[in-house]
């Protein structure tokens, strides 16, 4: 059985690491600057938690139990967005949040992770958005380290925390020109983040929304449209959550899945190299290294090969497809 490597921006946990916890003063969100909205973090009237979902109340019971703590002391607000297709799920995730008076639940019928990313950004009314996958426990402090990184920073940025899958933390990621990642090291920012558990401004998702007509490597595809807008990737390595599980990527028996997600990835490397942040040496590293390196891995079973090329050609069909669509959303400033 073939195994994949670790999976790209993790890194292993340094056993011991404690947490500092603080009340910072939240700082309100523009684009290009930050202002002071209160002396403490109970006045943070600028930041909230989003928190998408679909049939699992019992895993947002957990994340909302574990975020518990932090609102209690920082006094954010939380939007559950709820996708469950089934009336009995949804009745169970709204009995999950009705237990939380911060917690206010919001119902959209998005397909995707995109989708449910923006539908957040509509549900909430704060500057700063705190989001947070719904199978991610929190650590105490967590959303307090997140705050201080974005408060120490100037003009436009986002920041990543850090997950865990069985003991390997994740990094914001640097991309390769074999069109695969690796995590940062010291003093070096990421060219996108995982997102699992970053903040950001609203006024980012509202002008920028996430890219729903992609499935898989939406993170890809927004870090390269951040980063054409010059938006910083920050890392806040102290604001950790906690992850039940390896993602599919990491799965050797479902490795065959992957070969299919090619597609949205192979669209956000080209909308980085050729749209967003034009170069030519990059875009031909994608397309020739890319494969090269996909085929070392797929190219181990007649089915698999198949599907990359059938994903690779389809990359390239959806890229044109939406050329003028992905142009003027390059072309967009916040209000």
């Amino acid at each position: 059985m073939p195994v994949l490597p670790r999976p790209i921006g993790v890194r292993r946990r340094r056993r011991g690491q404690s947490i500092a916890v603080a009340g910072y003063p939240v700082q309100a969100l523009q684009p290009t600057e930050t202002r002071s909205v209160g002396e403490s973090s109970q006045s943070s009237g600028s930041v909230a938690v989003v928190i998408p979902t679909r049939s699992r109340p019992e895993t947002v019971r957990r994340c909302l139990d574990s975020l518990s703590a932090d609102q209690e002391r920082l006094g954010f607000p939380a939007y559950v967005c709820d996708s469950s297709p089934t009336d009995a799920d949804r009745a169970a995730v709204r009995r999950v949040c009705e237990r939380y008076d911060w917690v206010t639940l919001r119902a959209h019928d998005g397909r995707n992770v995109a989708a449910a990313r923006n539908a957040c950004a509509r549900a909430a009314q704060e500057e700063l958005l705190v989001n947070i996958d719904d199978d991610l426990e929190l650590e105490p402090g967590a959303i307090d380290e997140l705050l201080s990184t974005y408060n120490a920073g100037h003009g436009r940025r986002v920041v990543a925390g850090s997950v865990s899958w069985d003991d390997i933390w994740t990094t914001p990621v640097k991309m390769r020109r074999i069109g695969y990642g690796r995590q940062i090291v010291d003093g070096e920012m990421g060219d996108f983040i995982i997102g699992m558990f970053f903040a950001y401004p609203r006024s980012f998702a509202l002008t920028w929304p996430w890219n729903e007509r992609i499935d898989k490597g939406d993170d890809i595809f927004m870090g390269a449209l951040w980063r054409s807008h010059g938006v910083q990737i920050l890392f806040a390595p102290k604001a950790r959550a906690l992850h039940p599980g390896p993602p599919t990527s990491a799965d050797p028996a479902r490795i065959g899945e992957t070969a299919r997600h090619q597609t949205s990835e192979m669209y956000a490397l080209l909308f980085d190299a050729v749209i967003a942040n034009p170069s030519l040496g990059r875009a031909v590293s994608y397309e020739v290294l890319g494969l090269l390196a996909r085929l070392k891995l797929y190219g181990r079973r007649p089915r698999w090969t198949i599907d990359l090329f059938r994903s690779w050609f389809s990359a390239h069909r959806r890229l044109l497809a939406d050329w003028r669509y992905l142009k003027e959303l390059t072309r967009k400033e916040p209000a």
